[in-house]
Protein backbone atom coordinates (compact mmCIF):
# COMPACT_ATOMS: atom_id res chain seq x y z
CA UNK A 1 0.00 0.00 0.00
CA UNK A 2 2.74 2.59 1.04
CA UNK A 3 4.95 1.53 -2.40
CA UNK A 4 1.85 2.66 -4.26
CA UNK A 5 0.91 5.54 -2.28
CA UNK A 6 5.12 6.53 -2.89
CA UNK A 7 3.87 5.65 -6.68
CA UNK A 8 1.22 8.16 -6.96
CA UNK A 9 3.07 10.96 -5.07
CA UNK A 10 5.76 10.82 -7.71
CA UNK A 11 3.55 11.04 -10.06
CA UNK A 12 1.93 14.13 -9.02
CA UNK A 13 5.23 15.38 -8.31
CA UNK A 14 6.51 14.76 -12.17
CA UNK A 15 3.32 16.48 -13.20
CA UNK A 16 3.70 19.50 -11.00
CA UNK A 17 7.27 19.52 -12.26
CA UNK A 18 6.33 19.37 -15.77
CA UNK A 19 3.83 21.90 -15.59
CA UNK A 20 6.27 24.53 -13.51
CA UNK A 21 8.69 23.71 -15.97
CA UNK A 22 6.20 24.98 -18.92
CA UNK A 23 4.74 27.99 -16.52
CA UNK A 24 8.60 29.52 -16.32
CA UNK A 25 9.71 28.44 -19.97
CA UNK A 26 11.93 26.36 -18.77
CA UNK A 27 14.89 28.59 -17.39
CA UNK A 28 17.51 26.25 -16.89
CA UNK A 29 18.13 26.07 -20.58
CA UNK A 30 19.95 29.64 -19.82
CA UNK A 31 21.81 28.59 -16.43
CA UNK A 32 25.10 25.90 -16.12
CA UNK A 33 24.02 23.95 -13.62
CA UNK A 34 26.06 22.10 -10.91
CA UNK A 35 24.09 19.43 -8.52
CA UNK A 36 25.45 18.29 -5.34
CA UNK A 37 23.91 15.06 -3.41
CA UNK A 38 25.47 13.32 -0.61
CA UNK A 39 24.77 11.74 2.68
CA UNK A 40 26.62 14.13 4.91
CA UNK A 41 28.14 17.40 3.52
CA UNK A 42 25.64 18.71 1.33
CA UNK A 43 25.29 21.83 2.32
CA UNK A 44 29.33 23.03 2.56
CA UNK A 45 30.34 21.66 -0.78
CA UNK A 46 27.64 23.60 -1.89
CA UNK A 47 28.69 26.45 -0.20
CA UNK A 48 32.38 26.33 -0.90
CA UNK A 49 31.81 26.55 -4.69
CA UNK A 50 29.63 28.59 -4.74
CA UNK A 51 31.88 30.90 -2.74
CA UNK A 52 34.86 30.05 -5.13
CA UNK A 53 33.02 31.16 -7.95
CA UNK A 54 31.69 33.95 -6.59
CA UNK A 55 35.14 35.33 -5.13
CA UNK A 56 36.26 35.18 -8.89
CA UNK A 57 33.64 37.16 -10.40
CA UNK A 58 31.43 34.49 -11.20
CA UNK A 59 27.78 35.33 -11.68
CA UNK A 60 26.65 32.33 -8.91
CA UNK A 61 23.30 31.40 -7.65
CA UNK A 62 22.77 28.64 -5.21
CA UNK A 63 19.75 26.74 -3.82
CA UNK A 64 20.78 24.41 -0.40
CA UNK A 65 19.06 23.41 2.79
CA UNK A 66 19.42 26.39 4.37
CA UNK A 67 18.61 28.94 1.64
CA UNK A 68 18.67 30.38 -1.91
CA UNK A 69 21.25 32.83 -3.06
CA UNK A 70 20.07 34.93 -5.56
CA UNK A 71 21.90 37.83 -6.52
CA UNK A 72 22.05 39.28 -3.36
CA UNK A 73 18.97 38.26 -1.56
CA UNK A 74 18.61 34.95 0.66
CA UNK A 75 15.40 33.18 0.55
CA UNK A 76 14.84 30.40 3.19
CA UNK A 77 14.18 27.50 2.01
CA UNK A 78 11.86 26.08 4.15
CA UNK A 79 12.18 24.43 8.08
CA UNK A 80 13.48 20.94 7.33
CA UNK A 81 13.86 20.92 3.39
CA UNK A 82 16.69 20.49 1.00
CA UNK A 83 15.17 20.09 -2.47
CA UNK A 84 12.41 23.03 -2.54
CA UNK A 85 9.11 21.56 -4.17
CA UNK A 86 8.36 21.04 -7.57
CA UNK A 87 7.09 24.38 -8.25
CA UNK A 88 9.72 26.31 -6.44
CA UNK A 89 13.19 24.75 -8.39
CA UNK A 90 11.80 26.13 -11.50
CA UNK A 91 10.35 29.84 -9.90
CA UNK A 92 14.35 30.17 -8.30
CA UNK A 93 15.94 29.45 -11.55
CA UNK A 94 13.48 32.21 -13.01
CA UNK A 95 14.56 34.28 -10.94
CA UNK A 96 18.23 33.80 -11.40
CA UNK A 97 18.16 33.67 -15.03
CA UNK A 98 16.40 37.50 -15.10
CA UNK A 99 19.03 38.79 -13.16
CA UNK A 100 22.03 37.58 -15.12
CA UNK A 101 23.04 34.39 -13.28
CA UNK A 102 24.89 32.05 -15.28
CA UNK A 103 25.69 29.66 -12.78
CA UNK A 104 23.92 27.63 -10.47
CA UNK A 105 24.86 25.46 -7.73
CA UNK A 106 21.69 23.04 -6.97
CA UNK A 107 21.49 20.87 -3.85
CA UNK A 108 19.68 17.86 -3.97
CA UNK A 109 18.33 14.90 -1.70
CA UNK A 110 17.45 11.20 -2.82
CA UNK A 111 13.53 12.32 -1.84
CA UNK A 112 14.18 15.18 -4.36
CA UNK A 113 15.43 13.20 -7.37
CA UNK A 114 13.26 9.96 -6.88
CA UNK A 115 10.12 12.14 -6.47
CA UNK A 116 10.70 14.16 -9.60
CA UNK A 117 11.18 17.17 -7.78
CA UNK A 118 13.91 17.88 -10.71
CA UNK A 119 12.44 16.92 -13.80
CA UNK A 120 13.71 18.67 -16.48
CA UNK A 121 17.09 19.94 -15.37
CA UNK A 122 20.34 18.25 -16.39
CA UNK A 123 23.56 19.21 -14.68
CA UNK A 124 26.91 20.68 -16.75
CA UNK A 125 28.89 18.68 -13.71
CA UNK A 126 27.55 17.03 -10.69
CA UNK A 127 29.27 15.16 -7.16
CA UNK A 128 28.11 12.99 -4.74
CA UNK A 129 29.83 13.38 -1.40
CA UNK A 130 29.14 9.64 0.18
CA UNK A 131 26.37 7.68 0.68
CA UNK A 132 25.84 6.97 3.95
CA UNK A 133 22.70 4.92 5.65
CA UNK A 134 19.62 7.33 6.11
CA UNK A 135 16.32 7.84 4.89
CA UNK A 136 15.48 4.02 5.36
CA UNK A 137 12.00 4.76 6.76
CA UNK A 138 11.70 5.67 2.82
CA UNK A 139 14.41 4.09 0.90
CA UNK A 140 14.11 0.96 3.11
CA UNK A 141 17.25 -0.55 2.05
CA UNK A 142 21.05 1.26 1.99
CA UNK A 143 20.88 0.16 -2.08
CA UNK A 144 17.60 1.64 -2.79
CA UNK A 145 18.85 5.26 -1.23
CA UNK A 146 21.89 5.08 -3.31
CA UNK A 147 20.51 4.29 -6.61
CA UNK A 148 18.37 7.58 -5.56
CA UNK A 149 21.35 9.30 -5.05
CA UNK A 150 22.75 8.28 -8.65
CA UNK A 151 19.98 9.43 -10.05
CA UNK A 152 21.94 12.39 -10.16
CA UNK A 153 24.49 10.88 -12.58
CA UNK A 154 21.88 10.28 -14.51
CA UNK A 155 20.92 14.21 -15.12
CA UNK A 156 24.60 15.08 -16.15
CA UNK A 157 24.45 16.41 -19.48
CA UNK A 158 26.77 14.47 -22.06
CA UNK A 159 30.76 15.76 -21.97
CA UNK A 160 30.01 16.69 -18.51
CA UNK A 161 31.46 15.36 -15.29
CA UNK A 162 31.28 13.97 -11.89
CA UNK A 163 33.15 14.01 -8.89
CA UNK A 164 33.40 10.68 -6.53
CA UNK A 165 34.62 10.42 -3.48
CA UNK A 166 37.29 7.30 -3.12
CA UNK A 167 37.25 7.28 0.88
CA UNK A 168 33.88 6.17 1.16
CA UNK A 169 34.23 2.83 0.03
CA UNK A 170 30.88 1.24 -0.02
CA UNK A 171 29.54 3.92 -2.46
CA UNK A 172 32.77 4.01 -4.45
CA UNK A 173 31.96 0.51 -5.02
CA UNK A 174 28.37 0.81 -5.73
CA UNK A 175 28.93 3.94 -8.05
CA UNK A 176 32.44 2.46 -10.09
CA UNK A 177 29.45 -0.51 -10.69
CA UNK A 178 26.58 1.98 -11.69
CA UNK A 179 29.28 3.64 -14.01
CA UNK A 180 30.99 0.80 -15.61
CA UNK A 181 29.01 1.18 -19.03
CA UNK A 182 29.51 4.87 -19.13
CA UNK A 183 32.29 6.03 -21.08
CA UNK A 184 34.23 8.42 -20.51
CA UNK A 185 33.69 10.63 -23.70
CA UNK A 186 30.32 11.12 -21.99
CA UNK A 187 30.90 11.49 -18.48
CA UNK A 188 34.59 12.45 -17.23
CA UNK A 189 35.04 10.32 -14.03
CA UNK A 190 37.20 12.36 -11.23
CA UNK A 191 37.46 10.36 -7.80
CA UNK A 192 39.08 12.39 -4.75
CA UNK A 193 40.57 11.31 -1.60
CA UNK A 194 42.46 12.66 1.52
CA UNK A 195 45.46 11.02 0.49
CA UNK A 196 45.80 12.95 -2.57
CA UNK A 197 46.62 15.71 0.09
CA UNK A 198 49.92 16.14 1.30
CA UNK A 199 51.20 18.19 4.67
CA UNK A 200 47.72 18.33 6.80
CA UNK A 201 47.45 20.62 9.89
CA UNK A 202 44.26 21.21 12.19
CA UNK A 203 43.37 23.22 14.45
CA UNK A 204 40.57 25.07 15.97
CA UNK A 205 41.24 28.12 13.22
CA UNK A 206 40.74 25.44 10.32
CA UNK A 207 42.75 23.25 7.96
CA UNK A 208 45.88 24.10 6.02
CA UNK A 209 47.15 21.32 3.37
CA UNK A 210 48.43 21.03 0.18
CA UNK A 211 46.98 19.42 -2.94
CA UNK A 212 48.55 19.00 -6.44
CA UNK A 213 51.45 21.28 -5.54
CA UNK A 214 49.37 24.25 -4.75
CA UNK A 215 48.95 25.28 -1.00
CA UNK A 216 45.87 25.98 0.78
CA UNK A 217 44.41 27.38 3.82
CA UNK A 218 40.32 26.57 4.79
CA UNK A 219 39.30 28.59 7.88
CA UNK A 220 36.87 25.45 9.36
CA UNK A 221 36.83 22.63 11.44
CA UNK A 222 36.10 18.95 11.03
CA UNK A 223 38.36 16.42 8.87
CA UNK A 224 35.95 15.48 6.82
CA UNK A 225 35.44 19.02 5.04
CA UNK A 226 38.40 18.44 3.87
CA UNK A 227 36.69 15.94 1.38
CA UNK A 228 33.97 18.61 1.05
CA UNK A 229 36.83 20.80 -0.19
CA UNK A 230 38.58 18.22 -2.60
CA UNK A 231 34.52 17.89 -4.18
CA UNK A 232 34.14 21.65 -4.91
CA UNK A 233 37.93 21.91 -5.84
CA UNK A 234 37.72 19.39 -8.17
CA UNK A 235 34.34 20.37 -9.45
CA UNK A 236 36.00 24.22 -9.73
CA UNK A 237 39.10 23.14 -11.56
CA UNK A 238 36.86 22.92 -14.65
CA UNK A 239 36.65 26.91 -14.54
CA UNK A 240 39.44 28.11 -12.56
CA UNK A 241 43.32 27.27 -11.74
CA UNK A 242 44.00 26.49 -8.36
CA UNK A 243 46.13 29.48 -7.08
CA UNK A 244 42.78 30.89 -7.55
CA UNK A 245 40.66 28.70 -5.84
CA UNK A 246 43.18 28.36 -3.21
CA UNK A 247 42.61 32.08 -2.74
CA UNK A 248 38.91 32.15 -2.67
CA UNK A 249 39.01 29.01 0.05
CA UNK A 250 41.32 30.86 2.07
CA UNK A 251 38.33 33.40 3.62
CA UNK A 252 35.82 30.63 3.74
CA UNK A 253 32.57 31.29 5.19
CA UNK A 254 31.68 28.58 7.41
CA UNK A 255 27.65 27.93 6.25
CA UNK A 256 25.28 28.32 9.73
CA UNK A 257 25.80 25.94 12.05
CA UNK A 258 28.26 23.48 10.70
CA UNK A 259 31.11 23.04 12.61
CA UNK A 260 30.57 26.95 13.92
CA UNK A 261 33.14 27.30 16.74
CA UNK A 262 30.83 29.91 19.16
CA UNK A 263 33.89 29.84 21.17
CA UNK A 264 37.64 28.42 22.45
CA UNK A 265 37.93 29.75 26.12
CA UNK A 266 37.79 28.43 28.69
CA UNK A 267 36.02 26.02 26.89
CA UNK A 268 35.14 25.29 23.37
CA UNK A 269 31.40 25.09 21.91
CA UNK A 270 30.80 24.06 18.96
CA UNK A 271 27.54 24.09 17.08
CA UNK A 272 27.04 21.26 14.21
CA UNK A 273 24.14 19.53 12.36
CA UNK A 274 25.32 16.10 12.66
CA UNK A 275 22.17 13.74 13.01
CA UNK A 276 23.23 10.87 11.22
CA UNK A 277 26.12 8.00 12.91
CA UNK A 278 28.58 8.83 10.26
CA UNK A 279 28.58 12.72 10.94
CA UNK A 280 28.56 12.05 14.48
CA UNK A 281 31.44 9.55 14.70
CA UNK A 282 33.38 11.84 11.98
CA UNK A 283 32.75 15.07 13.74
CA UNK A 284 33.55 13.70 17.59
CA UNK A 285 36.78 12.33 15.55
CA UNK A 286 37.71 15.63 14.17
CA UNK A 287 37.47 17.35 17.78
CA UNK A 288 39.78 14.69 19.29
CA UNK A 289 42.40 14.96 16.79
CA UNK A 290 42.15 19.02 17.04
CA UNK A 291 42.08 18.72 21.29
CA UNK A 292 43.95 15.66 22.89
CA UNK A 293 43.10 16.67 26.06
CA UNK A 294 40.05 17.65 27.67
CA UNK A 295 36.73 16.04 28.17
CA UNK A 296 33.84 15.99 24.50
CA UNK A 297 30.47 16.44 26.65
CA UNK A 298 27.94 15.87 23.12
CA UNK A 299 24.85 17.38 23.30
CA UNK A 300 22.05 16.16 20.88
CA UNK A 301 18.80 13.83 20.22
CA UNK A 302 17.47 12.01 17.23
CA UNK A 303 14.28 12.42 16.02
CA UNK A 304 10.89 10.36 15.68
CA UNK A 305 9.57 9.17 13.37
CA UNK A 306 12.71 8.27 11.33
CA UNK A 307 14.80 5.28 10.44
CA UNK A 308 16.40 3.75 13.60
CA UNK A 309 19.48 5.78 14.10
CA UNK A 310 19.73 5.72 17.67
CA UNK A 311 22.08 3.07 18.62
CA UNK A 312 25.14 3.75 16.48
CA UNK A 313 24.74 7.88 17.67
CA UNK A 314 24.66 6.16 21.25
CA UNK A 315 27.29 4.25 21.30
CA UNK A 316 29.59 6.33 19.35
CA UNK A 317 28.81 9.58 21.76
CA UNK A 318 30.34 7.40 24.21
CA UNK A 319 32.62 5.62 22.51
CA UNK A 320 34.33 8.68 21.53
CA UNK A 321 33.48 11.11 23.94
CA UNK A 322 33.24 11.46 27.57
CA UNK A 323 29.92 12.68 28.28
CA UNK A 324 26.21 12.53 26.56
CA UNK A 325 23.79 14.67 27.28
CA UNK A 326 20.41 13.76 25.57
CA UNK A 327 17.49 16.78 24.84
CA UNK A 328 15.03 16.93 22.20
CA UNK A 329 15.65 16.91 17.90
CA UNK A 330 12.66 17.03 16.30
CA UNK A 331 10.36 13.87 18.16
CA UNK A 332 7.27 14.55 16.62
CA UNK A 333 4.64 11.82 17.79
CA UNK A 334 6.93 9.85 19.70
CA UNK A 335 7.65 11.22 23.57
CA UNK A 336 10.82 12.40 24.25
CA UNK A 337 11.70 9.87 27.01
CA UNK A 338 10.93 7.31 24.68
CA UNK A 339 13.10 8.49 21.59
CA UNK A 340 15.87 8.91 24.93
CA UNK A 341 15.62 5.21 26.27
CA UNK A 342 16.32 3.67 23.39
CA UNK A 343 19.74 5.60 22.52
CA UNK A 344 20.46 5.22 26.32
CA UNK A 345 20.19 1.21 26.33
CA UNK A 346 22.91 1.14 23.51
CA UNK A 347 24.75 3.89 24.90
CA UNK A 348 25.30 1.81 28.29
CA UNK A 349 26.47 -1.15 26.02
CA UNK A 350 29.35 1.18 25.33
CA UNK A 351 30.40 1.42 29.25
CA UNK A 352 27.69 4.25 29.73
CA UNK A 353 25.82 5.47 32.85
CA UNK A 354 22.77 6.99 33.34
CA UNK A 355 23.52 9.23 35.14
CA UNK A 356 20.48 11.48 36.21
CA UNK A 357 17.70 12.37 33.97
CA UNK A 358 15.10 15.45 34.15
CA UNK A 359 11.20 15.92 33.54
CA UNK A 360 11.07 19.41 33.77
CA UNK A 361 12.99 22.38 34.74
CA UNK A 362 11.82 22.67 38.49
CA UNK A 363 14.31 19.76 38.66
CA UNK A 364 17.30 20.98 36.96
CA UNK A 365 16.55 24.54 39.09
CA UNK A 366 17.34 22.08 42.12
CA UNK A 367 20.37 20.49 40.42
CA UNK A 368 23.68 20.88 43.09
CA UNK A 369 26.50 21.36 40.27
CA UNK A 370 28.90 20.58 42.90
CA UNK A 371 27.54 17.43 43.98
CA UNK A 372 27.10 16.46 39.78
CA UNK A 373 30.70 17.04 39.50
CA UNK A 374 31.80 14.44 41.97
CA UNK A 375 29.41 12.00 40.74
CA UNK A 376 30.78 12.50 37.45
CA UNK A 377 34.62 12.37 38.62
CA UNK A 378 33.72 8.91 41.04
CA UNK A 379 32.22 7.44 37.28
CA UNK A 380 35.14 8.56 35.56
CA UNK A 381 37.51 6.70 38.09
CA UNK A 382 35.39 3.79 37.62
CA UNK A 383 35.96 3.86 34.08
CA UNK A 384 32.83 4.73 33.49
CA UNK A 385 30.85 7.58 31.18
CA UNK A 386 27.78 9.63 32.43
CA UNK A 387 24.48 10.24 30.75
CA UNK A 388 21.92 12.41 31.24
CA UNK A 389 18.85 12.73 29.59
CA UNK A 390 16.41 15.68 29.56
CA UNK A 391 13.03 14.51 28.74
CA UNK A 392 10.42 17.53 28.87
CA UNK A 393 8.13 17.18 25.49
CA UNK A 394 8.99 21.27 24.67
CA UNK A 395 11.59 23.17 23.67
CA UNK A 396 12.42 23.50 27.08
CA UNK A 397 14.22 20.11 26.82
CA UNK A 398 17.07 21.32 24.43
CA UNK A 399 17.27 24.65 26.18
CA UNK A 400 18.32 22.65 29.63
CA UNK A 401 20.16 20.46 27.73
CA UNK A 402 22.00 23.48 26.85
CA UNK A 403 21.89 24.99 30.06
CA UNK A 404 23.46 22.33 31.54
CA UNK A 405 26.03 21.13 29.90
CA UNK A 406 27.65 24.60 29.44
CA UNK A 407 27.53 24.46 33.52
CA UNK A 408 29.26 21.49 33.83
CA UNK A 409 32.35 22.16 31.09
CA UNK A 410 35.39 22.76 32.32
CA UNK A 411 38.61 24.55 31.21
CA UNK A 412 39.74 22.63 27.74
CA UNK A 413 36.43 21.10 27.52
CA UNK A 414 34.43 20.80 24.54
CA UNK A 415 31.11 21.35 23.98
CA UNK A 416 29.81 19.99 20.90
CA UNK A 417 25.84 20.82 20.17
CA UNK A 418 24.63 18.53 17.46
CA UNK A 419 21.25 17.93 15.36
CA UNK A 420 19.90 21.23 14.50
CA UNK A 421 22.38 23.95 13.81
CA UNK A 422 20.87 25.98 11.19
CA UNK A 423 16.87 25.01 11.62
CA UNK A 424 14.55 27.37 12.90
CA UNK A 425 12.13 25.16 13.88
CA UNK A 426 11.81 21.95 16.67
CA UNK A 427 8.97 19.50 15.62
CA UNK A 428 6.48 18.17 18.48
CA UNK A 429 3.55 16.15 17.61
CA UNK A 430 2.30 17.78 14.45
CA UNK A 431 3.76 21.41 15.38
CA UNK A 432 6.61 23.21 14.27
CA UNK A 433 7.73 25.59 17.57
CA UNK A 434 10.35 28.86 16.48
CA UNK A 435 13.42 27.23 17.34
CA UNK A 436 17.51 28.29 16.62
CA UNK A 437 20.11 26.71 18.13
CA UNK A 438 22.92 29.21 18.15
CA UNK A 439 20.59 32.15 19.69
CA UNK A 440 19.87 29.45 22.51
CA UNK A 441 23.68 28.58 22.70
CA UNK A 442 24.68 32.49 23.18
CA UNK A 443 21.28 33.43 25.66
CA UNK A 444 22.99 30.24 27.66
CA UNK A 445 26.66 32.09 27.76
CA UNK A 446 25.31 35.37 28.47
CA UNK A 447 23.47 33.96 31.40
CA UNK A 448 26.19 31.53 32.88
CA UNK A 449 28.63 34.64 32.35
CA UNK A 450 26.37 36.63 34.88
CA UNK A 451 25.95 33.93 37.13
CA UNK A 452 30.09 33.77 37.00
CA UNK A 453 30.45 37.35 37.56
CA UNK A 454 27.31 37.47 40.47
CA UNK A 455 29.58 34.75 42.24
Amino acid sequence: MRNLLNKILNFLHLLQSVCANIYYAFPQRKLKLIGVTGTDGKTTTTQMIYHILKENGFKVGYISTISAKIGEREIDTGFHVTTPDPWSVPKYLKMMSDQGIEYVVLESTSHGLVQNRLWGIEFNSATITNIKSDHLDYHKTWENYAKAKALLIDKVKDGGAVVLNEDDKESAKFLKEYLKDVEEEEIKQIWYSKSQLEEVKSSFEGFEFEFEGQRFSLPIIGRYNLENALAAINICKKYLPLTLISKALANFPSPIGRMEVIQTKPFVVIIDFAHTPHALEAALNSLRDIQKTGRIISVFGCAGKRDKKRREMGRYAITLGEMLILTAEDPRDEKLKDVNDEIIKYAESANGVLLQRFASSKELSKVNYDEVDEKIENLFKALKKPIFAFDEDSIQSRIDAIKFALSIAKDGDIVFITGKAHEKSLAFGKTEYPWYDRDAVLEALKKLQLNNNET
